[in-house]
């Protein structure tokens, strides 16, 4: 009885996990190898010019929308700050093995920059900034809220970007609630 318990459990503690949609980016992406990670350095615009729908269309969206994120949001989970005007852009840099140095410039002027390890997979390059948030006592009166972030690049050399979320949870085992999404980005290269 115990380990039927036990497996119970496991399931709902990793059902829970944020998971990527392949559907969204799979026909948009040129698939990277460990010999041209490389190929993501550049520079692109801070704010997204294309939106991924859940086939893999893309969508023109306009990038000042207060509901669109900025490219900072999905690698610090932290949005820049910005007055409106002026020029933003980020640089992108290879650090040293899998790590990457995102440089937020204004004007040509650095505002910020911060340094991100991740891993190939799958032809993208999944971030090392996973979040993880126990609420509660999961599934019995709480649950989870989880987001990753991978990049990669588009097949016009822009910067695709993939985010998955997760905040499930449930009381008892019985009454579900949470919401799950993926979003998908493109970042126009500038250089």
């Amino acid at each position: 009885m115990k380990s039927i318990l036990y497996a119970f459990l496991s399931f709902f503690l990793f059902s829970s996990c944020a998971s990527f949609s392949d559907k969204m980016v799979k026909n948009n992406k040129e698939n990277l190898s460990e010999n041209d990670l490389s190929k993501l350095e550049g520079t692109y615009e801070l704010f997204p010019d294309l939106r991924y729908n859940e086939k893999g269309s893309a969508e023109l969206i306009n990038s000042q929308d207060s509901r669109v994120s900025d490219l900072n949001y999905f690698v610090s989970f932290k949005e820049t700050k910005q007055d409106g005007f002026g020029s933003y852009f980020v640089d992108i840099n290879f650090v040293s093995g899998n790590k990457l140095k995102f440089t937020t410039k204004k004007d040509n002027v650095e505002i910020e920059s911060f340094e991100v390890g991740g891993k190939l997979k799958n032809g993208l390059f999944y971030l090392d900034n996973r979040y993880l948030k126990r609420n509660g006592i999961p599934y019995l009166a709480g649950g989870y809220t989880n987001y990753k972030t991978r990049i990669g690049l588009a097949k016009d050399d822009g910067l695709l970007v993939n985010y998955a979320y997760d905040n499930s949870g449930a009381i008892l085992f019985l009454f579900w609630a949470g919401s799950d999404y993926n979003l998908g980005y493109h970042y126009k290269r500038i250089q």
